[in-house]
Order: C-alpha cells, then sequence, then structure tokens
C-alpha cells in the first residue's frame, strides 16, 4: 500500500522503511509543533500508532489536542526542571530558547514574543506515565537539542532510532558537534545524515543500520501528502465531469423538445411580426397617396379662387355670378373629395389601430416580453457560470477523449453533438462566441436605408401607442 508521507524532507519515509514491520508503535516528539504540516508522527499517528507530542508553543499545542485526541500532549518544554524563556516566533517554527537566535529572527523583522514556560526531564515524563519503550525519537528544538538530550538517561528507555534536526535553523550549516557526543556516550551509532537530520540507533539494535543504505526512493512506494491532496481533487473533478455528461445527456430529450418548441413559437411570432410590418407598410403607402391627392385637390382650389378673383375684374357681376356659381360648385365637388380622402385617411388609421388592439397581438405580447426577460437572464447566467463550466469542461477533456477512443462511442457523440446539430452549434457558439464592439474582429452592422428608417419609426410609433392606450 502506498505510503502518505507528511514531513519536510521525508523523515518519516525513513523511519517507516527501518521500523515498518512495528504494527502499533510508540513515539515521543519534542517540538512537535503542526500536527499535520511537515510533521514526522502523522503518517504514524494514521497507522495506529500513539506516542506523546511535547510542544510549549500554545498554538501548535492547541492544534495538537484536537487532532491527536489519543496521543499525550504536553504544553512544556524539555530541559532542566523549573522554567525557561521562551521566544516565540509568530506563525513559523522557529521558537526557541536560545536568546541569541530570537535577537536574530527579530533584526529580521519576525515578531518575536518572550514569554516564561515550564521545563521537564524527559526522564520524568517517560516515567511519570509509565513508558518502557520508544520506537523512535525525535528531537526539534530550534537550538536547545543539547538541554532536551541532556535531560534523558538513555538507561531505563532506549529509543529504536534517535533523529535529531542537525543544522543551524533555516541554514545548512551543521550544529551536531553541540550535542553529538551525549548520543555517542550512551552507545548510539550514527545510522543515516539526510542534509538536514541525523539519525541514530543504539548498538544493540545494530541490524537497523541496513535499512538507512540509501535515502527515500521509488522502491519506498510513497507519495507526499499534499499530492495525493491534489490527486484526489483531480479524481473528484473527473467524476463530476462524468455526471455532468450523464446529466446532459439525459436532458438532450428535454432540450430538443424545448428547442423546437422555441424554434415554432418564434417562426410563428416572426410571421406575425412580417404580416403586420407589410400590412403597415401597404397602409402607409395609401396614406402617402392620399395625402398627394388632397394637396392637388387644396391647389386647384386656389388656383380657382385666384381665376374667380380674375373674372370678376374682367367681366361685369352678372358673369362673374353665373362663374362664380359655377366655381363654387366646382369647389364644393373638391371639398367633398377632401373629405372622402380624410375620411378614407381616418379608416385606414382605425385599421392600424385595430391591428395593434388584436387579440393576436395582445396574446403575443406576454411572450415577447418573456422572451426578451429570458434572454437578459439566460445572458447574465452564461456570463457567471461560464468561466466554471469552461474550468470543468477543460479538466475533462482527458476523460473525454479516453471515451471518444471506446468503439462505438465517437459516432454516437458526433450525431447527437456534431455541427449540424442545434446543440452541437449552441456549445461551438458558446466556445467560440460572436464578437463584440471593441474586438478586432467586430464587424459594426449596416446603417438602415431610408424607407428602413421610416419603418423603424413607425413601429415604434405603433408600439408606444400600444402601451398608452
Amino acid at each position: 500500500m502506498t505510503f502518505i508521507s507528511y514531513a519536510q524532507n521525508f523523515e518519516d519515509v525513513m523511519l517507516h522503511r527501518v521500523l515498518g514491520h512495528v504494527a502499533r508503535g510508540f513515539y515521543v516528539d519534542i517540538g512537535a509543533q503542526h500536527p499535520i504540516d511537515d510533521s514526522v508522527t502523522k503518517a504514524f499517528s494514521v497507522a495506529g500508532w500513539r506516542g506523546i507530542n511535547i510542544e510549549p508553543v500554545r498554538q501548535w499545542f492547541d492544534m495538537l489536542v484536537s487532532d491527536r485526541p489519543h496521543d499525550l500532549n504536553l504544553n512544556v518544554a524539555i530541559g532542566e526542571k523549573g522554567e525557561l524563556r521562551l521566544f516565540e516566533v509568530q506563525g513559523t517554527g522557529l521558537s526557541t530558547t536560545d536568546a541569541e537566535l530570537a535577537a536574530r529572527y527579530q533584526a529580521s523583522g519576525k515578531e518575536v514574543f518572550e514569554h516564561v514556560v515550564p521545563a521537564v526531564t524527559l526522564d520524568s515524563v517517560l516515567a511519570e506515565h509509565g513508558v518502557d519503550e520508544v520506537h523512535f525519537l525525535k528531537v526539534d528544538c530550534e537550538g536547545a537539542e543539547r538541554a532536551a538530550l541532556a535531560s534523558f538517561s538513555f538507561d531505563r528507555v532506549r529509543p529504536w532510532v534517535v533523529v535529531v534536526e542537525a543544522t543551524e535553523p533555516n541554514s545548512q550549516i551543521g550544529n551536531e558537534e553541540k550535542w553529538e557526543d551525549i548520543l555517542l556516550d550512551h552507545a548510539y551509532i550514527l545510522a543515516y545524515y539526510d542534509g538536514l537530520n541525523r539519525y541514530y540507533v543504539p548498538r544493540e539494535r545494530d541490524a537497523l543500520l541496513a535499512s538507512f543504505a540509501a535515502p527515500p526512493n521509488v522502491f519506498d512506494d510513497f507519495i507526499r501528502a499534499r499530492d495525493q491532496a491534489a490527486h484526489d481533487a483531480l479524481h473528484d473533478l473527473h467524476f463530476r465531469a462524468h455526471d455532468m455528461v450523464q446529466e446532459l445527456t439525459s436532458l438532450r430529450p428535454t432540450v430538443a423538445q424545448l428547442a423546437a418548441s422555441l424554434d415554432a413559437a418564434n417562426r410563428q411570432h416572426d410571421e406575425r411580426i412580417a404580416l403586420a410590418v407589410a400590412k403597415e407598410a401597404d397602409l402607409r403607402s395609401g396614406l402617402d397617396s392620399l395625402a398627394e391627392q388632397a394637396a392637388s385637390a387644396s391647389a386647384r382650389v386656389t388656383d380657382l379662387e385666384h381665376a374667380m378673383a380674375l373674372l370678376r375684374v374682367e367681366t361685369g357681376a352678372d358673369h362673374m355670378d353665373a362663374e362664380r356659381r359655377k366655381a363654387e360648385r366646382t369647389i364644393a365637388d373638391l371639398r367633398a373629395r377632401e373629405a372622402a380622402f380624410h375620411a378614407e385617411v381616418s379608416r385606414r388609421d382605425d385599421y392600424i389601430h385595430s391591428l395593434l388592439t388584436s387579440s393576436s397581438w395582445r396574446i403575443t405580447a406576454p411572450w415577447r416580453g418573456i422572451r426578451l426577460v429570458a434572454n437578459k437572464v439566460a445572458r447574465g447566467s452564461w456570463r457567471l457560470v461560464r468561466p466554471v463550466v469552461v474550468r470543468v469542461v477543460r479538466a475533462a477533456i482527458p476523460a473525454m477523449r479516453a471515451m471518444l477512443r471506446i468503439p462505438g462511442v465517437r459516432p454516437v457523440v458526433a450525431r447527437a453533438l456534431g455541427p449540424h446539430t442545434r446543440i452541437g452549434r449552441r456549445i461551438r457558439a458558446f466556445f467560440a462566441p460572436a464578437p463584440h464592439p471593441g474586438d478586432a474582429t467586430f464587424v459594426a452592422p449596416e446603417a438602415l436605408t431610408e424607407q428602413g428608417q421610416a419603418m423603424e419609426v413607425l413601429l415604434k410609433r405603433m408600439i408606444n401607442r400600444r402601451t398608452e392606450g
């Protein structure tokens, strides 16, 4: 089974290689810090091991209590019994009892808080809690390794493996000369150095030395926890994409039916609009013709009146009266024709009004409003959802390509989602939308002709009249 590593420098991989045959072991972690991130003991805790986590910084201690309820968690420092000054470097794992290191951290801009913490010896901790065997002891005290090791006698309890951080904090400068003599004096042998930590085994367990012959490698069959989390997230994303594809497939008949209904409604609506526009154009043409005839009649009346005035001057009164009566009859006839023209104009205007107030126009009005609102909602929703859908679909592309390689799947997908189908065209339009104003590929629509502009004004007037009515 693949081993999941949580440690910073694969320390848990090396320890698992050495102690993997121990089913339920026991560990002691001095300077445990975070219970998961860069933790040497997390993998063993998950595997059923138990142990003692010692952490003087309250923030990390509280997290250990929450994550390791089955372990013994102690909010103390390890050293001589009494109290120690702890320099807590806020939000890091660099907290130390070394005043010189603390001053260096503060000079680099880090926040350092000094406070006093209780200190106990490691011998007293193990004796108080009845610990008789420790399979590995990890020491990471940021400069206080000697004080921690000096508080342990290595007599009654002899850990199988001791792991000590062996460099100055945040550097590759070794510091083993400060504390290694304690381990060597208690018959411990240096087994391995990984560039950060030194591993020791007791002389009586020198058979474990063979397991330290090589650094962590492919034969240890391990994976980092953060890589495992990313793999699980990708796996979950593939399943979600598969579910979405199945859901889309199940909705295809409904979508097709709705698309057919929408197309039919659109065609019916477009036909009615075209018919109304054609009728309006005919009526407007007739009105223009009547207006021209009325203007011509008015001009003729004016000419006759002028001719009558000339006749009055050139002829006598009797002759003028006769001519006047004749002209008046002509004027009356023209006035009658003018009234007939105006009546015809009024009749056609009433016809236009009745067309706009007809049942078919009222019936299609809600549909026009719904269609307008639906289009706005759809466009707004797609602008919000589209980035998420694009990421999900793109993440699912490898799985989709693998599915298309299955015999018989590609023809089915081509028939269902090809460019000749409506949903296929919609999908392609989704990934290649029409250019917008400001894009390099955008082409502005051609200007309307004078007739088109007149028709647009007429339609707007009709709509306004319908709305006000």
